[in-house]
């Protein structure tokens, strides 16, 4: 009997490539690189979107070695450089997502791919876990997104959704709902996303051994502007929905924001106070924006 080569063994490095977008962040690049690199069963192929860094990104990729590929476009949005990246991996089966803040763990791409399973319509996230214990908005901002993706996944609610920064797909089933869009440049296009996805019959399924850690330092400016960018996301995609005649509820009932404050820390359950604050100002802040603009986006006379 012929041995088995590495590739028939390990088919899935061979037939995925992992998105990576980028923008201005070489050093963080750079370590995730370094994590992708000690992926288990690999050399696993990875393609970085430079997504219009003031510096270009390149020479950081070409210092990863042979097995990633770098590409540059004009600032556009993390949406739109993964979709970039989606379409220059023009054979690969499965497409892998995170993000150039993240560490993913030795085997959380083969744990991915295998909660994929090669399933048509089948959309597999992991878990995100924050590396930065000791920055308290870092901690915060991780524990509420962790908290709405399992909030949702409890219930099997009709707002379930991945996270983009630990998400995996089919390439086809990826193109045939669209890809990201761009019109989300800043938050929401992993919500708008996993809707889409759903509303084609498709389904979520979370693959919590599949992690990687999120290390996005964040200081009490960044924190405010991480969740207004949020709310002017969640407003964006309230608008799709409306002009669809989606009847999902928008937003939340007393009960979550029971379960979000339960049993946290003093600081902690500020902070958390502090990101819905900051939410509801993004969000508000949009619909002030609407008021002065047409239907097409103009500025009304």
């Amino acid at each position: 009997m012929t041995p088995e080569t590495d590739e028939e063994r390990n088919p899935a490095p061979a037939e995925a490539a992992i998105v990576v977008p980028s923008f201005a962040r070489p050093r963080q690049l750079e370590t995730c690189l370094a994590h992708l690199a000690r992926l288990e069963g690999g050399p696993w192929r990875v393609i970085v979107v430079d997504d219009g860094s003031p510096e270009p990104l390149g020479p950081v990729c070409a210092a990863a070695g042979p097995g990633v590929t770098s590409l540059r476009q004009e600032n556009a949005g993390p949406g739109a450089a993964r979709n970039a990246g989606v379409a220059a991996a023009g054979d690969a089966r499965w497409i892998l997502f995170t993000d150039d803040d993240c560490r993913p763990r030795p085997d959380w791409a083969l744990r991915l791919v295998a909660a994929q399973g090669g399933a048509a319509g089948r959309l597999a996230g992991g878990r995100i876990v924050n590396a930065l214990d000791g920055n308290a908005y870092s901690r915060a901002s991780q524990t509420l997104a962790n908290y709405l993706t399992d909030r949702y996944a409890e219930r099997d609610g009709g707002m379930a959704f991945f996270t983009t920064n630990n998400m995996c797909c089919l390439r086809a089933d990826f193109l045939a709902a669209g890809g990201f869009d761009p019109a989300f440049r800043q938050a929401s296009e992993d919500r708008d996303l996993s809707l889409r996805w759903k509303d084609r019959g498709g389904s979520l399924v979370h693959a919590p051994d599949a992690v990687v850690d999120h290390a996005h330092a964040l200081d009490l400016r960044g924190f405010w502007r991480q969740h207004a960018s949020y709310g002017r996301g969640a407003r964006r995609l309230h608008r799709r929905m409306d002009g669809s005649g989606d009847r999902r509820a928008k937003f939340e009932s007393l009960s979550f924001y029971a379960g979000l404050f339960s049993r946290r820390r003093p600081v902690e359950a500020a902070l958390l106070g502090l990101s819905q604050v900051a939410t509801a100002a993004g969000y508000a802040q949009a619909r002030l924006a609407e008021r002065g603009r047409g239907a097409d986006g103009e500025r009304a006379p």
